[in-house]
């Protein structure tokens, strides 16, 4: 048997023993109502029906308070900027004859929002993780509410499960039930103009780019296609052929193509605080995002490679949830629907449209906290570095490596260009290894980075992660 079903089975043997126990006031009642026959009493009958009306109307909201009830939720825009702000659409239509006087809603926000313009009451509570609401629903009555957040949290942010609490009129008997009512808002992360992080004017990211031909060179082999016709025989890759049993054509990199792999670090260990330091995390990823959306306004063809998990949604999450079908007791762990990929993300070469979302969402859905030694990633990720290609890393100061600088010396040596972006303060007891004659720009720390979620909403006025300075790649 599942978690789910487990829980479910032992909330309704807690509810059968608790609607048991009230059985003593029908007891009562049907005592009081012999002894007011037997005695003529029109006061002691009163007090039968009343002893009969406090048992039987508690335990009726307790059994049907949750049946048909309609609850959906769903964000304006699932897609939104950092410093934009969510609108969540809340509504709960009661569609029986029995009202609810008293129902309060917990819903889930993972990872937490603020949401804005609200004040903490005796009916209302506004926290970053749980959004706490009560309601009082009459007979057949729809209440739409709308909550605006603030998205000052990067990330994959799901509304839901929702913990339903219901009572009588008299708050004698409460009842809850979790409704796995979900709804997704993917927000970006800060773009940041170049300016405000204090790039010089033409920042030389690498030494050369290699020589821009017109024709494509026989040496970069990339893969194969479908033979055409008019195609050189020379161009033929026979062992493609005899393999699939049909003519297939060499595929050459083109040499006109200009490549920039963004290679961002997310381990960040910091000594003072004796474990990760999460704000120098969201710096480092804002970095990262900002320059690859720059590179991909100047015609670079872009990918992406980090030591990062990624989190993606496992199923088709629901936003409308009727209880008469799904009433179900349920853990939060089990009704996230969400689990996190294995460290390590690559994001292939591309310079259409479609690759600034593809980035931003990937960088949007990283979870900083998984991750593997970028060593490994630069070691194994062999595709993602063709010859030519700038290579800039954006990485915390602390947590720069010898290996590290060593294996981006070996690309370097294979000819790609190699430049560096460091992000946090350094630390007295920890010596940065020697870069070499690596062109390094340092970012900031913290002071920085609280200054530029700060000023947000004033680059909100103009285009978000814009630019009016061109920086030299080549």
């Amino acid at each position: 048997m599942s978690t789910v079903d487990q829980q479910s089975t032992q909330q309704t043997e807690f509810d059968q023993e608790l609607l048991k126990k009230r059985r003593l006031w029908y007891f009562v009642a049907l005592g009081l109502f012999l002894f007011s026959i037997l005695l003529r009493q029109p006061i002691v009958l009163l007090a039968a029906i009343f002893t009969f009306l406090v048992g039987f109307i508690p335990e009726i909201w307790f059994r049907i308070a949750f049946r048909h009830l309609l609850i959906r939720q769903h964000v304006q825009q699932q897609h939104l900027f950092f410093g934009e702000q969510a609108v969540l659409h809340v509504m709960i239509e009661n569609r029986k004859w029995l009202p609810l006087p008293w129902l309060q809603v917990d819903n889930a926000i993972t990872p937490p929002l603020t949401v804005a313009g609200t004040q903490e009451s005796r009916f209302k509570t506004i926290r970053r993780d749980v959004l706490t609401n009560t309601w009082l629903l009459k007979s057949y009555q729809r209440v739409t509410r709308r909550y605006r957040m603030t998205c000052s949290a990067r990330g994959f942010h799901i509304f839901g499960p929702m913990r339903l609490r219901c009572s009588d009129p008299f708050g004698w008997l409460e009842r809850e039930i979790y409704l796995p009512a979900h709804e997704t808002l993917l927000v970006y992360p800060l773009l940041i103009p170049f300016e405000a992080l204090g790039f010089p004017s033409a920042f030389p990211m690498g030494e050369h780019i290699g020589v821009r031909h017109l024709l494509e060179d026989p040496l970069w082999f990339a893969g194969n296609r479908e033979y055409q016709r008019g195609d050189d025989p020379r161009r033929i890759d026979w062992k493609a052929t005899a393999r699939v049993g049909e003519l297939r054509s060499k595929i050459y990199e083109s040499t006109t193509e200009r490549h920039f792999l963004i290679l961002l670090d997310t381990w960040v260990y910091s000594d003072v605080l004796k474990g990760v330091d999460r704000e120098i995390q969201e710096f480092c990823i804002a970095v990262a995002a900002s320059l690859a959306t720059w590179a991909l306004d100047e015609g670079y063809t872009v990918g992406v490679l980090t030591n990062s998990a990624m989190v993606t949604a496992t199923q088709l999450l629901n936003t409308e949830v009727h209880t008469e079908k799904n009433a179900v007791a349920m853990s939060v762990s089990e009704a996230k629907m969400v689990t996190v990929s294995a460290p390590g993300v690559s994001i292939p070469f591309a310079r259409d449209n479609s690759q600034y979302e593809h980035i931003l969402s990937t960088f949007a859905r990283l979870v900083p906290e998984n991750n593997t030694p970028i060593e490994h990633m630069l070691e194994n990720e062999h595709d993602l570095f063709p010859h030519g290609t700038t290579i800039l890393l954006v990485s915390a100061v602390n947590t720069l490596s010898e290996q590290t600088m060593m294996l981006l010396g070996e690309r370097r040596r294979a000819g790609n260009a190699v430049s560096l972006v460091l992000v946090g303060d350094q630390e007295e007891e920890h010596e940065l290894p020697d870069t070499g004659n690596f062109p390094v720009q340092y970012i900031g720390g913290k002071e920085k980075w609280h200054e530029l979620i700060q000023t947000v909403g004033d680059s909100q006025q103009g285009e978000i992660g814009a630019s009016s300075t061109h920086l030299q790649l080549d």
